[in-house]
């Protein structure tokens, strides 16, 4: 069994002009050893020009999940990007995204596990696995696996 835990996003919208200058590069991951609440941010716009207007400036936030009201995860988020990114400009909207049991935990020797779980699978006829449990978390993961299992099924 792979273990999951619970993840959230919170975005911060804010007016381009609030900013001395546009952040740079796509966004910035915190290593574990910093203690932060914050796992990675990402900056929307950056990464998906066409996401977000040119006026305006996303930053995408993700960390483990919490039970605290939303006003004081947008607080923490707030300050913990004002230490880390150096972000001053107040966030003119909030939205905040809880994603319960969503991020699959590989412990040492997942991958042996699920070369073992393939194996047997192989030998049930229209069985097929797809999912982030398996060999990736990322919903690109997921897509690609997913349309492996198709194939194999239209393959018959």
């Amino acid at each position: 069994m792979v273990p999951y835990t619970s993840s959230m996003t919170v975005a911060l919208g804010f007016n381009a002009a609030d900013f001395a200058r546009r952040p740079e590069g796509f966004g910035f991951l915190v290593p574990k050893k910093e203690r932060r609440r914050l796992v990675a941010c990402t900056w929307v716009g950056t990464k998906f020009s066409y996401r977000v207007p040119e006026d305006k400036i996303v930053a995408r936030c993700f960390l483990t999940a919490s039970d605290e009201p939303d006003d004081a995860i947008a607080a923490m988020v707030t300050a913990e990007l004002q230490e880390i990114a150096g972000v001053t400009a107040r966030p003119r909207f909030t939205r905040i995204a809880r994603w319960p049991r969503s991020m699959a935990q590989y412990s040492v020797g997942h991958a042996q596990r699920i070369e073992e779980l393939e194996a047997r699978v192989g030998g049930i006829p229209g069985l097929h696995l797809a999912g982030n449990a398996y060999s990736g978390i990322g919903i690109p993961d997921c897509i690609r696996m997913g349309r492996l299992a198709a194939q194999k099924i239209l393959a018959g």
